[in-house]
């Protein structure tokens, strides 16, 4: 029976450890509780979350192509070059004429320095204006976004 008695006293002095695991646990749930609470909050209103992003996202994409293209494609911007070279000929030309005639240019058109420096910077006008429209386009296709798929 000494036995018993002392498996038994053992026993009785494991209990309040035993009952300490349990509360250690229920402390450990009590205390988690409101992040798995605001977790499961945020992530159940994710789906919803992201869904008016992407459509912002679409919105903006769609408004930026309509606005690109009504500038570049349906503006006068984009058909500079084409004019600037037409006019350079009709001023190369104007040049050649009055020069036979022995007049200046200038008396014969009222804004011909206007015209001849537009000419003059017509290049980097056109090339840094290509550019800005390359950049936008690599810029909207590059969004910064992190991925955590």
């Amino acid at each position: 029976m000494n036995t018993n008695k002392t498996v038994l006293s053992i026993i009785d002095k494991l209990k309040p450890a035993k009952k300490a695991v349990e509360l250690s646990i229920v402390n450990d749930i009590d205390s988690s509780f409101d992040w798995l609470e605001q977790s499961y909050s945020e992530a159940s209103y994710g789906v919803d979350f992201m869904a008016e992003w992407e459509q912002k996202i679409y919105d903006f994409s769609s408004e930026l192509s309509i606005a690109v293209d009504n500038y570049v494609i349906n503006g006068a911007a984009y058909s500079f070059q084409e004019e600037a070279q037409n006019m350079q000929a009709k001023i190369d030309e104007l040049e050649v004429k009055a020069d036979e005639l022995g007049i200046m240019p200038e008396d014969l058109i009222s804004n011909y320095e206007e015209i001849k420096e537009i000419l003059n910077n017509a290049d980097s006008v056109d090339t840094e204006f290509r550019n800005a429209y390359k950049e936008v386009l690599k810029a909207s296709n590059n969004l910064p976004l992190a991925d955590f798929s």
